[in-house]
């Protein structure tokens, strides 16, 4: 991982290395890509249904960033602007909340949400804020210190289980050596 890449770095890598800094993603075949998207498309449906009953008013869907998607943006009738960030998954986890965490901008957004086809969860500030100190002190370390950064395991079965890092002694070597596509969850 490059200088440049690292100061890029999309909140979904980001969050799981924040969790675990040797954190290397493992591919997708496309079969479970497109398995994939249609269950992240079924839960975005959900979610735009369940904010408008709510009285928000979509005001952006996957919204481009730099080197990244925003889902969902909704504007509430008093002028909050509320991002939530999608999630296939039936079980909400904390890298979900941690890349939740990481679309919110100051002076952009009011909120962030995490949800999925039957929750919202709203993260409050002081975590979202947190999230950020983590995520510029991540990027540090990832900068300063690439060797050492790419052998700092800290094993999390939310990162784990989609983690393509083969040198890492917390994943079972039977495992990394059939782990070659990524079929779960967003």
């Amino acid at each position: 991982m490059t200088t440049v890449s690292i100061s890029k770095l999309s909140p979904s890598n980001l969050a799981r290395l924040i969790i675990c800094p040797a954190y290397l993603a493992a591919p997708f075949d496309n079969e479970s890509r497109l398995r994939f998207q249609g269950l992240h498309a079924i839960a975005v449906l959900r979610v735009i249904a369940r904010h408008i009953k709510q009285g928000f008013q979509l005001k952006s869907l996957e919204r481009r960033g730099r080197g990244f998607r925003i889902d969902l943006e909704f504007l509430a009738s008093d002028g909050r602007v509320r991002v939530s960030e999608v999630k296939s998954a039936r079980n909400l986890n904390e890298v979900h909340r941690i890349q939740a965490a990481l679309y919110w901008h100051e002076g952009t957004h009011d909120e962030v949400v995490l949800s999925n086809g039957t929750t919202d969860i709203a993260l409050a500030r002081e975590y979202v804020e947190e999230v950020h100190r983590r995520a510029e002190t991540t990027r540090r370390f990832l900068m300063q210190n690439p060797d050492r950064a790419a052998v700092s395991f800290r094993p999390s079965s939310c990162v784990c289980r989609i983690c393509a890092n083969y040198h890492c002694p917390f994943l079972p070597k039977k495992e990394a050596a059939d782990q070659g596509s990524f079929s779960s969850g967003k």
